[in-house]
């Protein structure tokens, strides 16, 4: 008997090391990066629209096209990108914003506005966006990092069409709510 909880004890050891190397090994190949904000697309875009978060951090602005880079603190890209978001304008903040994080949109023109997020590391915003007036789920999302693994197939989107005006989104509820938002001219 106790050569089989030996035995059992042995092989929980050697599960817990792999599952441990596995996940440190996931962790490895996440992409740091560093990337500054482009003040002069930001001076010409926010003629148009302006995105305002609480609390503030480094955002940027570019054309939503296969390989954009999706936020400034990590190398990912978009690789998957449905057609009506093609040729948008794409805000590229943080990939893993703090818990009460809010998101104020202010108009000069119309939008659609399409807001999308990660479905399982969402922040809250899976909840928010099912009370949030005017704002349609999308059958699909764009798709980040394929070649890196599942984590950026899982994306959840929704969209708004914007006249000139102030849109709110509210505080998220959880850290991490890894988002982007996408605009197109109306």
């Amino acid at each position: 008997m106790k050569s089989v909880l030996k035995v059992i004890l042995l092989i929980t050891i050697l599960v817990g090391g792999l599952f441990i190397g596995y996940k440190l090994y996931q962790r490895s190949k996440i992409k740091y990066a560093d990337f500054k904000p482009n003040t002069q697309m930001i001076k010409k875009v926010e003629q148009n629209f302006k995105v305002s978060v609480k609390p503030e951090f480094d955002y940027s602005y570019a054309f939503m096209e296969s390989g954009v880079i999706q936020h400034l603190d990590r190398g990912y890209s978009y690789d998957s990108i449905p057609t009506e978001l093609q040729g948008g304008i794409l805000f590229q903040g943080i990939h893993k914003p703090a818990k009460g994080t809010s998101v104020t949109i202010e108009l000069y023109q119309p939008y659609t506005i399409y807001f999308f997020f990660h479905s399982y590391v969402d922040g809250g915003y899976a909840e928010i966006f099912k009370n949030l007036e005017g704002w349609k789920k999308c059958e699909v999302a764009p798709m980040y990092d394929l070649e890196g693994g599942d984590h950026g197939k899982n994306m959840t989107m929704y969209k708004f069409k914007g006249n000139p005006g102030i849109y709110s989104i509210p505080e998220t509820t959880a850290d991490r709510a890894c988002f982007n938002i996408v605009f197109q001219e109306i």
